[in-house]
């Protein structure tokens, strides 16, 4: 797949790094020389503009801070029929009472309406993206969102990267995984590994 990863963080290296062996990745940021550094240390990944990252992209990772995702949206553009997925996390009141009840991901959807957000990894430390394990056993990443053929090719990014996936969901689902989240940070829990029964 073709795969844009919007962001230079810690969270956006991460990605890239786990996932250019294995697909067409590009990294992108408004610093175009930081986007191709940032690259140049993740693989096979290349770095490009926020729009051009995600101009031909199957799936647009969004990495950036909850707080740069306004602006940053205004850049990539509109992505129609791009999957996209958002794993940004609100941490401050402020930010939280700006949802008014919605996810970030939900508002992302709004602001995107022809796109195909999912939520998912933003419960996932970005240090364990490149080995997602516990004792040997794979974490698992919780991922929602409404279009099923979709899901499945977020499922196998998940798997390329050695994650254990789990649905939970449509989007309207990320209101209560943003809530887990809150909790996975006070507790200060690594990656977990979610057990099925049956």
């Amino acid at each position: 797949m073709r795969i844009a990863i919007i962001g230079t963080g810690r969270m956006g290296r991460g990605f890239a790094q786990a996932l250019a062996p294995t697909h067409e990745v590009v990294v992108g940021s408004r610093d175009p020389d930081k986007a191709v550094a940032t690259a140049s240390k993740t693989g096979d990944a290349r770095g490009a503009t926020y729009r051009d990252a995600g101009a031909n992209a199957d799936v647009v990772i969004l990495t950036v801070p909850w707080q740069a995702m306004d602006e940053t949206l205004g850049q990539v553009g509109e992505l129609p029929g791009t999957v996209v997925i958002d794993v940004s996390y609100p941490y401050n009141k402020r930010e939280w009472e700006a949802l008014k009840g919605k996810s970030t991901a939900e508002l992302i959807q709004e602001r995107l309406p022809s796109a195909r957000v999912f939520k998912g990894w933003n419960h996932v430390h970005a240090r364990h993206l490149t080995e997602p394990s516990v004792d040997g056993i794979a974490a698992s990443v919780l991922i929602a969102g409404d279009d099923p053929a979709a899901k499945e090719m977020v499922f196998a990014i998940a798997r390329d990267m050695g994650f254990h996936t789990v649905d939970v969901g449509p989007l309207k689902a990320t209101r209560d995984l943003e809530k887990l989240v809150g909790v996975m940070l006070f507790l200060r829990l690594g990656p977990f590994r979610v057990l099925s029964q049956g």
